[in-house]
């Protein structure tokens, strides 16, 4: 298992009912939200818990901090028991501090892994204090390996190895699927950068690389020649501008004729672009379609902006001419000054009135426009991609899985399974980022990984036989079954128990199932069969006695 807290950098962005009400939202999903739960509060409905925490967080107005902790647990266990669940959140919580203030979880399904989402109230529901653990990754980490060793979940490695801005870095090229500059330069030109001897060869050596180092603020950062930056220390502390002092003296900057010069002659040489990591498949092609696509999403949604803005000052300049020949005519017309007082009031709250309606439109169009053509990071859109049927997108999310994890299946007779964003769009929920599709047939969620309709490892009987009866109506009464030695055996009791209509391609497990089914009917199956037999020969007994003793028999026989 893994733990971590989300931090929120801007205090105004930090919100708990902002927090609670996505980790609540099914989004449309049969399979995103489990388990739901409200601890140390006076309701379990999210919309009660979130008024009982707010006006829990009025009553402390001296803490500037972010007063929501947003902390995420996620599991290699494919399925957990409730009360496992219940009682890791509650270690966990009571180990960073938590253990008296009010929280809500929810476990989520509809992704890779098994994982919770806990919403912490930072503020104590009665001394309104605010708590702020420090040092909150070395507690998280001892205490997932205690958790583990506990309740026997599979185990991670909780070392720290990368803080600060690596860890960082190295968390947002992984969600992103592309390298980062701090990656590149670690790989391209870091032993060389140390071993420099002076500022004119350092700036020499990242010319070379369509880098440049400048001051900021009191340090130091990279830029590249397409002007994605990063601190100096981020790349390796030995860079840091004090230390980077110590070994060439005081900063020398690079002139800036001399920059221009050599930029122009490095214009071929190696630099940073933003590429997807190094993987199994060739993604040249993908990425070229991304990119136009990005690029095509950017000049569309620019112009967009510009016809709404447009709209917008046109129809608010109409409402003020509007309201300034009112004014005019008002001034002509022959009343009290009264009279002509309201009458300006009321045009003006008119006014007023009209132009926050056409900008609270304007609003909403834009951010129309904005969901419509927003910039998305390369996995994202071998996603979107994917959910529009393209089915090399979705061949190289596959190609992102952990290769080492056994996956439990069920497929067709060829082992091959059929894509279910190709055959059922519409049934298609999501997506996975290491493309594991989920869709709907019937009340059964089918999670479809390449090689069959995987299964989770410890799924209840009910959801096998469920997986198992869409397995045969989508491929036949033949089907492949791989995965552990458990899982395989769990397939055959449940096949054999409830009487499918099934067989296996594996000769050893449909061996295994007609063993089953023949010791289930035993010996009363046998004995019926003989019962059912003396009766017929019984049934015909009597019929042959009286045709051999009739008149009419001695006559045929004689």
């Amino acid at each position: 298992m893994i733990a971590k807290h989300i931090p929120i950098n801007s205090v105004r962005k930090s919100n708990f009912a902002t927090l609670v009400n996505y980790i609540c939202d099914p989004q449309s999903k049969t399979e995103r939200v489990g388990l739901v739960r409200a601890v140390n509060c006076y309701s379990d409905r999210p919309d009660c818990v979130i008024a009982e925490v707010l006006n829990t967080q009025q009553m402390n107005q001296r803490a500037t901090s972010d007063k929501t902790y947003h902390l995420v647990v996620s599991f290699r266990d494919a399925v957990l028991a409730d009360h496992v669940l219940q009682a890791v959140e509650d270690k966990l919580c009571e180990g960073l501090g938590f253990g008296e203030h009010q929280r809500m979880s929810a476990v989520h399904h509809d992704t890779d892994h098994l994982h919770i989402h806990i919403a912490i109230n930072k503020i104590h529901p009665t001394r309104f204090t605010i708590h702020n653990p420090h040092y909150d990754y070395k507690v998280i980490g001892d205490l997932c390996k205690k958790l583990e060793e506990e309740y026997g979940l599979t185990p991670d490695n909780h070392d720290t190895q990368k803080r600060g801005a690596q860890g960082k870095e190295s968390n947002i090229a992984f969600k992103a699927g592309s390298e980062s500059l701090i990656g590149w330069m670690k790989q391209e030109c870091l032993e060389q950068i140390h071993a420099t001897v002076s500022w004119s060869a350092l700036h020499q050596l990242l010319a070379d690389h369509g880098l440049e180092l400048k001051e900021r603020g009191s340090g130091l950062v990279f830029v590249s020649n397409n002007g994605v930056g990063v601190k100096a220390s981020s790349v390796d502390r030995a860079l840091s501008k004090s230390n980077l002092v110590k070994k060439y003296g005081a900063y020398e900057a690079i002139d800036g004729n001399e920059s221009t010069k050599t930029n122009e002659k490095n214009k071929c040489s190696r630099q940073y672009e933003k590429k997807p990591l190094p993987g199994k498949l060739d993604t040249t092609e993908l990425y070229a379609q991304y990119r136009a696509e990005q690029h095509a999403a950017a000049v569309h949604g620019k112009n967009e902006w510009i016809r709404l803005r447009d709209k917008k000052d046109q129809a608010i300049e109409s409402v003020k001419k509007k309201a300034k020949l009112k004014r005019l005519l008002i001034k002509n017309v022959t009343a009290g000054k009264l009279a002509r007082q309201l009458m300006y009031a009321s045009v003006h709250q008119e006014a007023r009135a009209r132009i926050e309606s056409i900008k609270k439109d304007y609003q909403q169009a834009y951010q129309a426009s904005k969901a419509q053509h927003r910039k998305m990071d390369w996995l994202s859109w071998l996603v979107n991609a994917a959910n529009r049927g393209n089915q090399a997108a979705l061949a190289v999310l596959r190609s992102r899985k952990d290769d080492r994890r056994t996956e439990d299946y069920v497929s067709g007779a060829q082992g091959r399974a059929t894509d279910g964003s190709a055959k059922y769009p519409e049934m298609v929920e999501t997506i996975t980022r290491t493309g594991t599709i989920i869709f709907n047939m019937g009340s059964t969620a089918i999670r479809e990984g390449g090689q069959g309709w995987m299964v989770k490892a410890g799924t209840a009987k009910d959801k096998i036989l469920a997986i198992l009866t869409a397995a045969i109506k989508q491929y036949g009464n033949q089907l492949t079954i791989n995965g552990s030695d458990v899982f395989r055996e769990q397939v055959v009791q449940v096949a054999a128990e409830t009487a499918l209509e099934v067989t296996f391609v594996d000769e050893a497990l449909e061996q295994r199932r007609l063993a089953i089914v023949n010791r289930a009917r035993g010996p009363g199956r046998s004995h019926r069969e003989k019962m059912d037999t003396v009766k017929k020969a019984s049934a015909l007994k009597p019929k042959t006695l009286k045709a051999r003793n009739h008149p009419a028999g001695k006559g045929l026989s004689g």
